[in-house]
């Protein structure tokens, strides 16, 4: 489903990215993790089509990313980024239609279909109950499980989340990862997550992507890439690595 093949990435004379070979295949539910600047977040937006690169190194469903239209690639791909703004005063169910506008036909008006996509998204979010609230009156948290809405709402075979859960309270945080996890493999969505919370990657992924200074560290499931040595050298923090018997997936504690 994404493909990338021996990219280097610069901004301006800093090198962002160096040596990236990785492929997502369908249907996988992976996690990015590593340390502030690690080269994460610009990753994702190249997976997007955002941050262009030049030549076919970046393929997604077996085409070439630039050979898309932004149409084409919003049916395909729903981005969500750490932050996101609008200048207007959108309400909380106009921001979740924003991602049925791939969909829209003529004039743009939404249809039956669109309306019961739009409802069942909010309702998964738990923000129906202020579908007429406006978004940027919304804390940071409520913001977040909007634009998951309206990612939710596109229907893409592909999800990209940057930081998703960072402003949500614990409920918050375990609701949405199991509802990525229900929609992953009810639909066969691939979904990749930049986080850095590593426990609760490591209990829903499939696949860990671990970075640093711009490349790609150590890849494979939770148990191959969370390795005591390699955490506490990249992170700078000495850790505390065993099972959670409760999910029976790996969990780290820091400590002095």
């Amino acid at each position: 489903m994404i493909e990338i093949r021996n990219l280097d990435f610069f901004y301006g004379e800093n090198q962002i990215l160096s040596e990236i070979d990785l492929i997502i295949s369908d249907g996988e539910f992976v996690a990015i993790i590593g340390p502030n600047g690690a080269g994460k977040s610009t990753l994702l937006k190249i997976m997007d089509g955002i941050v262009h690169v030049s030549g076919n190194r970046v393929i997604l469903d077996a085409k070439p990313v630039h050979s898309y239209h932004r149409k084409q690639m919003a049916k395909l791909i729903g981005y969500l980024p750490q932050e996101t703004e609008f200048p207007f005063s959108f309400t909380v169910e106009e921001v979740v239609y924003m991602g049925r506008f791939p969909y829209l036909q003529g004039i743009g008006y939404p249809g039956a279909e669109d309306k019961k996509v739009v409802q069942e998204a909010m309702q998964l979010m738990d923000i129906a109950n202020f579908t007429h609230r406006k978004f940027n009156e919304l804390s940071g948290g409520e913001k977040q499980r909007v634009l998951i809405a309206s990612a939710l709402a596109q229907q893409p075979k592909i999800i990209l989340l940057d930081e998703p859960t960072s402003a949500l309270d614990m409920h918050h945080q375990i609701e949405i990862y199991h509802i990525l996890r229900e929609h992953q493999k009810l639909n066969k969505l691939t979904i990749v997550v930049v986080t850095h919370d590593i426990n609760l990657a490591a209990q829903f992924c499939n696949r860990m992507i671990l970075m640093n200074m711009g490349r790609i560290v150590n890849d494979g499931i939770p148990d191959e890439v969370l390795k005591f040595h390699t955490i506490q050298e990249i992170f700078g923090v000495k850790v505390y690595i065993d099972i959670n018997p409760m999910t029976n997936t790996l969990y780290i504690l820091p400590y002095e």
